[in-house]
């Protein structure tokens, strides 16, 4: 499940260029079940082994925004939307309550008000579909180096390096949320439509720099996976606002 939301700010909203930090800021702080919040944000919602697993995502702010590469900021004039999505249905409707009861947020010190705050469900049955991505992806394995020091390596979209570690994190989801799987669930996969539009974007998470990837990319799959990745996000690090997408045709 996913929550649309619609932010009115008084006035402009003046933001860092990679603000990724302040929507993950204010998820956590606008869940209303404190046991639920801690144990999302210490452990994550399930665990595989010693992998905590999330099952959540969120998009990029949608509106008209003006950048500022100087200053390094993007400034939104008038409303803006923003996607959260979960494959726990508690948190959607946690979070789209208490904002609605909140009424005014206060986003990277900025005075917003919760306009709306719209549920959708998935209902598609389809194996196949292009996408829309509603903030990037990015796959990546750490790596040992001979010095003892640690190494994250990135993978491009298309390579059979990402498509492995891409269907394991799925596989990862699907065990989390005790999910049976076949060998036709294991074969999922994300396809570049136009590789030489494919963009390389660096993401700062609390300055840390995260190699993503946005493009037109088609999706497939059996209708269970494709429902959990919709759900829960697709590629990783899903909760810190990466790989959340939805198809082009509405219908799915």
């Amino acid at each position: 499940m996913r929550v649309v939301l619609e932010f009115a700010p008084k006035g402009a909203l003046r933001l860092p260029m990679h603000y990724n930090a302040a929507l993950h800021g204010v998820l956590y702080r606008h869940l209303g079940d404190n046991r639920m919040r801690e144990q999302l944000h210490d452990h994550g919602l399930h665990r595989v082994g010693s992998k905590p697993v999330k099952l959540f995502a969120f998009s990029r702010l949608m509106g008209k925004y003006e950048i500022d590469s100087k200053e390094k900021t993007i400034t939104f004039q008038g409303p803006v939307r923003w996607v959260v999505s979960s494959a726990v249905d508690q948190v959607i409707y946690d979070l789209s309550m208490t904002l609605l009861k909140a009424g005014r947020i206060s986003l990277h010190g900025t005075e917003v008000q919760v306009r709306t705050a719209s549920l959708e469900r998935y209902s598609g049955t389809v194996t196949q579909g292009q996408i829309r991505l509603m903030s990037p992806i990015t796959v990546y394995r750490t790596l040992n180096l001979p010095n003892g020091r640690k190494y994250t390596q990135y993978y491009r979209p298309g390579t059979p390096e990402f498509t492995e570690l891409m269907r394991k994190n799925l596989l990862l989801k699907a065990s989390a949320l005790g999910l049976e799987v076949t060998e036709a669930d294991a074969a999922f996969d994300l396809i570049p439509v136009d590789e030489a539009h494919m963009k390389e974007r660096i993401v700062l998470f609390r300055d840390t720099p995260v190699h993503a990837w946005d493009g037109n990319f088609r999706v497939q799959g059996t209708p269970k996976m494709l429902a959990l990745a919709w759900n829960a996000g697709i590629c990783m690090k899903n909760s810190d606002g990466f790989g959340l997408f939805d198809f082009f045709a509405r219908g799915r």
